[in-house]
């Protein structure tokens, strides 16, 4: 089993690979990000973050000896104000009043003064100081990105995350799918098992623990398959007894029944007739019984069907008279009730009679003297239903899961002599090979509830 002397992998490798490839990934997008930062600043399309330092730097010693500082001396990535010596006050320029109060308060200790991410140099003039304020973060060069990109860094950082996510993203997802075949071929040995398939190939993951699970799952479908085979032989066998056996009673039951017909033709008192009539009437009986022991002991698929044209309403007219015919002299009450019956439709009349006869009769059978059994008939466009109800003692919990099990017999609820679980087995298999559907029941009254519903098939 498994792949053997071939070398696994294993969850544990295939783990550190994942890590070791992601954080080689998330180096070496980090190490892109600061080349790309360092290229973009050689080329001019950002600026350093001392760029407007070094600007404002240069421009003032042009601005310390002019004769008036006006606004468009000033750089369009800086703001200015000029401040009266004597009394602080701003004259001009467009800094607002609430950065001034750091500058005015160090203005004559030094000409450098920095603040949250902002710089200000103080030029002395001869009357007033020129204060320029500029950045002291990296920005673009353009104007156009500065605008609407103002804070480049904070900028950077989320394309970086984005990036960052996008990397993981694509890393795990490609480790994942890896994972999710090796799971499929985990998924299909499961359902092929389930559906009982046990001729598949199964193919290997080369991963220690998924193969593992897979020669684990080929010994279940090994025991699996033995079991099954075993079954069926018991089965087979069991069947072939059955059939050879119902064919060995049918000779003594013939020469019961031919003796009893010699019997019935010779001179008789009326007790010894009517002796005569209960052998004949039990030998009949026990023919419909062997009868259909040797159809239930073939295989199922040797029942056939052949649909014909046939009338609902006149199945279950025949259906009426044989079952009254059948109850004799029982009392019991039968209530036929019929509602818009087909008068043609596809079916197999002698199959869907048999069966549907085998429940009345049991239902005539488990009803005791007094009783009803209600029937009700109905079709509408695509479908037949036919129930059947009791008074009798109805189905227990075991019964109504395996009343239709050939050979069951339900003792705790619904025994009677003469019944050997045959009629509701060959009821099931015969309602299913119309494509319909038997289920059991029972009543609030407490008795037993048969449910048959057959699908039509029209011209």
């Amino acid at each position: 089993m498994g792949i053997g002397f071939k070398s696994q992998k294993t969850l544990r490798r295939e783990l550190i690979k994942y890590m070791v490839t992601l954080c080689i990934s998330l180096v070496v997008l980090a190490l892109l990000y600061l080349f790309m930062n360092t290229i973009a600043m050689n080329t001019g399309f950002l600026h350093p973050a001392n760029y407007n330092e070094r600007e404002a730097e240069k421009l003032s010693p042009k601005l310390g000896t002019i004769d008036k500082v006006t606004a468009d001396m000033i750089p369009a990535s800086m703001s200015y104000a000029i401040l009266d010596k004597e009394t602080n006050q701003k004259t001009a320029g467009t800094i607002n009043e609430k950065d001034l109060q750091l500058v005015k308060k160090k203005i004559e200790k030094k000409p450098y003064v920095n603040y949250k991410q902002k710089g200000y140099l103080v030029i002395e003039r001869n009357d007033e100081y020129c204060v320029l304020q500029y950045s002291l973060r990296a920005d673009f060069s353009s104007p156009l990105l500065r605008k609407y990109l103002p804070n480049y860094e904070l900028t950077s950082i989320c394309i970086l995350i984005i990036l960052l996510i996008i990397v993981i993203s694509i890393i795990t997802t490609y480790f994942a799918n890896r994972l999710r075949k090796h799971f499929k071929i985990l998924n299909l040995i499961t359902r092929n098992i389930k559906e009982q398939n046990l001729q598949f190939t199964p193919e290997f993951t080369n991963i220690k623990e998924f193969d593992d699970v897979i020669d684990s799952m080929i010994e279940m479908r090994d025991a699996l398959q033995s079991s099954l085979e075993a079954q069926w032989r018991l089965e087979k066998n069991k069947k072939e007894q059955i059939g050879a056996l119902a064919h060995d009673i049918k000779i003594p039951i013939t020469i019961i029944k031919g003796n009893a017909e010699l019997l019935s033709l010779s001179n008789q008192t009326e007790d010894q007739a009517e002796y005569t009539k209960y052998i004949l009437g039990a030998g009949n009986q026990i023919e419909q019984y062997i009868y259909q022991l040797i159809h239930l002991s073939k295989a199922e698929d040797s029942l056939t069907i052949h649909l014909e044209e046939a009338s609902v309403d006149k199945l279950t007219e025949t259906l009426l008279k044989d079952i009254s015919a059948y109850k004799r002299n029982k009392n019991i009450n039968i209530l036929f009730k019929k509602e818009n019956l087909m008068k043609e439709a596809k079916i197999d009349w002698q199959l869907l009679h048999r069966a549907l006869l085998n429940i009345l009769t049991n239902a005539v059978d488990y009803t005791p003297e007094g009783g009803t059994v209600s029937v009700h008939a109905e079709c509408d466009s695509v479908t037949f239903y036919f129930i059947v109800k009791d008074t009798g003692n109805g189905f227990s919990e075991m019964g109504l899961k395996r009343a239709t099990e050939l050979f069951y017999m339900d003792d705790k609820s619904r025994h009677s002599k003469g019944h050997y679980g045959m009629g509701l087995t060959f009821a099931k298999n015969a309602v299913e090979l119309h494509n319909g559907e038997l289920t059991l029941g029972n009543t609030k009254a407490g008795g037993g509830e048969v449910r048959v519903t057959i699908p039509l098939i029209h011209e």
